[in-house]
């Protein structure tokens, strides 16, 4: 157990009763100590030898031997220690400086310094007594903190399987702690424009400064006293009424509360979410958002409140939302390729327009989430934005139709055609089921079963179904016989009246099977 220093007032009471003539073993009864204890203070007054000075001085020195406290020496030798601390702390700062080599330039300095140990406990006493916190009361509705999540989320492309990292946009109002999360697909400007823009909509107001700190999509040069905002956040604050802040460059305290909020979505948001599977951007928030109503509406520890029991009272103070959102719109030039696609160049992404614009040059006006593409002022295509790099966006309407073809045909397969055939009747479904299983090699069969299908346009279902029953009756089936049976109008024949036409009727040169027998 360590040691435990006895009070200054029991070492009063212990030489009074000394006085007062009572013995060692009855001061140990009355103060409830041990004798040991009392033979040493007594021992320590004994020894003491006032020294010249006024009363108080006396006093004090006498207080340093009973307490056994430093001697001038010592508190000399403390006192020059204490003044270099805060210079071996910032040299401490330095590339390949230890506390080792400041104690040997130390003791070199001063040879009767303290020892190696005694250095180090000094040292590690003086940086604790500057890492110190100040406890602040932030006014209801005044500030909204936002910070990056320093880890990622992920969801599953179902097109490749690719684990897609989402980076996490945390805001909190540190008066109520109420808070706020969403996963965006990076830290680029539009994208952090439109988490504050989600933000603010989740808490229903605005608050009258947006805090953060040097973030790249909101400062653009970082200083102490007045940073640089980059245009986009001024246009933002404009639109909103909202007055911007940024942290001191590597001062993080300064937006304590939501550097806190951010361990805390770890814990109450990533932890629950590490098993589950999102298959977009957009299911993954919806999680997130599930699981920031579990935060906002639980209890703090120890406490009857939540965070939204206290987000109710500051509520009051947050500013209307004005009816629209904050949104910039960006344009660009391109021209038309021969692909009828045009190249966003920020992303690196191609749009298609209508073919017959090959050649032209047209004007990309884009979103966040929307690209429109305009030739001679009139706009011709219209596409959700689409942050895939060298990739395409393509719509069947504006390919001409040999491209829509070949499209088509590399989609075939067997069910395709069963499906189609299907539809027109049994007979027909027959006739392409055979013609499917007439070759080793499937793929050649589909033209024949495209043709088949396209009998069905130039002359009906009905009687390709006809057709079909007929070439049944055969057991045999292939493009060229249901297309001269149509073109000959065959299928029109009943099936009694096409026996009675090929009948042959009895005369004198038949035999008969009976002649056989």
């Amino acid at each position: 157990m360590a040691y435990k220093p006895t009070r200054m007032d029991k070492i009063n009471r212990i030489l009074a009763l000394q006085k007062e003539g009572k013995k060692i073993k009855q001061i140990s009864r009355t103060l409830g100590m041990s004798k040991n204890t009392v033979k040493k203070y007594l021992r320590r007054h004994q020894n003491h030898i006032p020294a010249a000075g006024d009363k108080q001085s006396r006093d004090l020195e006498l207080e340093h031997i009973l307490l056994g406290k430093q001697s001038s020496k010592e508190s000399e030798r403390e006192s020059k220690l204490t003044e270099q601390l805060p210079k071996i702390c910032t040299e401490l700062k330095r590339v390949g400086v230890t506390r080792h080599l400041l104690w040997k330039e130390y003791i070199e300095a001063q040879p009767d310094g303290f020892s190696y140990s005694r250095f180090c406990a000094r040292v590690k006493q003086y940086k604790s007594s500057q890492d110190v916190t100040l406890r602040l009361e932030h006014k209801n509705g005044y500030a909204l903190t936002i910070d990056y999540a320093g880890k990622k989320l992920f969801y599953i492309d179902k097109s490749t399987g690719e684990m897609i990292g989402c980076e996490v946009l945390v805001c909190t109002l540190p008066a109520s702690g109420y808070t706020y999360a969403i996963a965006l697909p990076s830290q680029k400007q539009e994208d952090f424009v439109h988490g504050i823009n989600q933000a603010l909509l989740y808490i229903g107001g605005l608050p009258k400064v947006l805090l953060s700190d040097n973030l790249k999509s909101f400062v653009i040069k970082a200083d102490r006293y007045e940073p640089t905002f980059n245009e986009l956040s001024l246009q933002l604050a404009s639109h909103y009424g909202v007055e911007l802040q940024a942290t001191r460059s590597g001062k993080p305290k300064d937006k304590a509360h939501v550097e806190r909020h951010v361990s805390i979505i770890y814990n109450q948001i990533y932890g629950p979410l590490r098993d589950q599977e999102h298959y977009s951007i957009d299911e993954l928030n919806q999680s997130i958002i599930g699981r920031l109503e579990v935060l906002n509406n639980k209890n703090y520890q120890g406490k009857s409140h939540s965070r939204r029991d206290l987000f109710e009272e500051e509520r009051e103070e947050l500013s209307q939302l004005p009816k629209a959102l904050f949104e910039r719109n960006k344009s660009t030039r391109g021209k038309v390729q021969r692909n009828y696609h045009v190249i966003l160049g920020e992303d690196k992404h191609q749009y298609s327009v209508p073919y017959q614009h090959v050649g032209k040059y047209s004007e990309i006006v884009y979103t966040r989430t929307d690209v429109e593409i305009y030739i001679d002022q009139v706009r011709v295509a219209v596409h959700k934005r689409d942050l895939r790099q060298h990739a395409y966006s393509t719509l069947p309407i504006h390919m001409p139709e040999r491209h829509k073809h070949y499209l088509d045909q590399k989609g075939w397969d067997a069910n395709y055609f069963k499906q189609e055939a299907e539809k027109i009747g049994p007979n027909t479904l027959w006739a392409i089921t055979s013609i499917l299983d007439s070759k080793n090699l499937i793929e050649q069969t589909y033209n024949t079963c495209l043709g088949v299908l396209r009998l069905a346009k130039k002359y009906t279902g009905q009687r390709l179904e006809a057709a079909s029953q007929k070439a049944r009756q055969t057991h045999r089936v292939n493009y060229q016989i249901l297309s001269n049976i149509l073109k000959n109008n065959m299928d029109k024949i009943e099936t009694s009246t096409q026996a009675k036409i090929f009948k042959i009727e009895d005369h004198e040169n038949i035999r008969g099977a009976s002649y056989y027998q």
